[in-house]
Formats: C-alpha cells, sequence, structure tokens
C-alpha cells in the first residue's frame, strides 16, 4: 500500500502543479481576453456592469472602422520600417562587441563589460532629455523618416542587455571551434560570422524578439522624436482614439488587438528557439 501510495503521489502532485501553472496562465491572459472581447462590443456595452463576457450583438465592424479612423495601414508600415531597421542593428552591434568581450583577450576587457552593464541601472527617462539635445546638435531631429534616427542610432551602436546575452551564449562555445579556424587561417570576423553566429540562432531569436517587442510597443521615443503624423508608429496612432470628449473603446480595442496579433504570432513560431536561448545563456 505504501508504494502504491508513493507511485501515485508524484501524479497527483504534477496534476496539482499543473493545475496551478494553468490558474497562472489565465491571470495572464485576461487582459488580452478583455481586449478581444471589448473590440466586439458596441461602445455602450464596454463599462456596462455587471460586465458581460460575450458580447451581444458582434460588432465586427469595429476593425474596419478601426483601420479608416487611425490610418493604421500607415501607422504598421512605419513601425515595420523601424522595428527592422532596429533589429538589424541590434544584431550586428551585439555579435560584434558580445565577441570582443568572450572571445578576445585585451586589456581592461572585464572592467569595461562591468561599465557597460551599470548602463543597465540608468532608467531610459533619465538618459532621454540629455539624448534630445545631444540628437538636435547634431541636426540628427527632422521630419519624415529623419525623425527615426534618434531611435535606430542607438541601437546600431548596442544595447547593454543585449550585449550581455550574446556574450554569455557565446562563452559556452567551445573554443577549439575557434583555433581550428584560425589554424586554418580564419580571421576574428570570420569565426564570428562563419563558426559563432550560426550556432548562436537561438540567442539571435531571443534578441530578435525582446528587440521586436521593444521597438513595437514603445510610445514614448516616438512621440518625442516624430514630428509628422504621417510617420507615427501603431503605439502613437493608438492615442487618435482618445478624444477630449469621448473616446470610443471599442475601436481602441480592435486597434490594440491588430497591433498584437503580429508579435504573438512572431512568438508563436519562434518560441523553441527564443526559449532555448534564454536557457542555454550563461551554460558552459
Amino acid at each position: 500500500m505504501a508504494t502504491r501510495a508513493n507511485d501515485l503521489f508524484p501524479g497527483r502532485l504534477k496534476l496539482l502543479l499543473h493545475a496551478i501553472l494553468i490558474l497562472i496562465s489565465l491571470a495572464f491572459l485576461m487582459p488580452i481576453l478583455w481586449m478581444v472581447v471589448t473590440s466586439l462590443k458596441v461602445n455602450a456595452q464596454v463599462f456596462t456592469w455587471p460586465p458581460t463576457l460575450l458580447p451581444d450583438p458582434v460588432q465586427w465592424e469595429n476593425y474596419p472602422q478601426a483601420l479608416a479612423v487611425s490610418n493604421f495601414g500607415r501607422y504598421l508600415v512605419n513601425t515595420v520600417i523601424l522595428a527592422a531597421v532596429v533589429i538589424l542593428g541590434t544584431l550586428l552591434s551585439s555579435c560584434l562587441v558580445a565577441y570582443g568581450f568572450a572571445r578576445l583577450e585585451w586589456k581592461g576587457r572585464d572592467a569595461v563589460f562591468v561599465l557597460v552593464l551599470a548602463t543597465m541601472i540608468l532608467p531610459s527617462q533619465v538618459t532621454m532629455i540629455p539624448l534630445y539635445v545631444v540628437f538636435r546638435q547634431l541636426g540628427l531631429i527632422g521630419h519624415g523618416y529623419r525623425g527615426y534616427l534618434p531611435m535606430i542610432l542607438p541601437a546600431w551602436c548596442g544595447g547593454a542587455y543585449y550585449i550581455f546575452l550574446m556574450r554569455q551564449f557565446f562563452m559556452g562555445i567551445p573554443h577549439e571551434l575557434s583555433d581550428a579556424a584560425r589554424i586554418d587561417g580564419c580571421s576574428d570576423l570570420g569565426i564570428l560570422w562563419r563558426i559563432i553566429v550560426p550556432l548562436a540562432k537561438p540567442a539571435l531569436v531571443a534578441v530578435t524578439i525582446f528587440s521586436l517587442v521593444g521597438t513595437w510597443s514603445d510610445f514614448l521615443m516616438p512621440l518625442v522624436y516624430i514630428r509628422d503624423p504621417e510617420y507615427f508608429t501603431i503605439s502613437v496612432g493608438l492615442a487618435h482614439f482618445q478624444g477630449r470628449y469621448m473616446t470610443q473603446w471599442n475601436q481602441l480595442m480592435a486597434a490594440a488587438t491588430m497591433m498584437v496579433i503580429p508579435v504573438l504570432i512572431i512568438f508563436a513560431f519562434a518560441q523553441k528557439q527564443f526559449v532555448q536561448g534564454i536557457s542555454i545563456t550563461g551554460l558552459k
């Protein structure tokens, strides 16, 4: 009987843990579920009490109306262009800098790496005004797509967190591979692009997703630097639904749902590589 109880206990404990995780996941999914449900309601049902879980009637018209009101297509193109350039710069700069910290020996390397990590302590709100002054004095703030430069250039200079993530992954790659390539006459850049980068695909996917989510949902930086409403990103464009006297919350939720869907699709397809890149980072 004792043996049978011991055999059943791990199964019951596993079932209990799964039930707890399901409840926690539902708690995290509730805002997304509420957003989708609200996007299908009429505006009068948004604040009804008690709240209705299922919209009656279902207003699919909120989505085309949101597209017409917010110029969503234009904002989507702007956001895709900005995110693509930022992701490209983040990957290139992070790989180069992380390779220098992880695979090259030079004096003061660890001290400089600690200094780079120390920049993560400063919140972006603290450096926003000094950066704005610097970009303005350099003449990098202007109209049109020129307003994207203050958000693109920092990405091409590398981010502390992305450098740390790539460095920890590079350190887990055996040095024997680099030594063998160096004996064959391969340069450091050749070792990086032909050996290190192909082996670091999970870390690259993780950095790509982090950079995509950060750029896609950023509201403050585009609001500060972009002057022309035609070149707004999606996050700034959503603010157009909030009027002075009235807000179309159902259309706002519809636009927000369309904003979230591309990121969810990308994460769903890259989830395996993303989790692998986070879990392997730092392990040798």
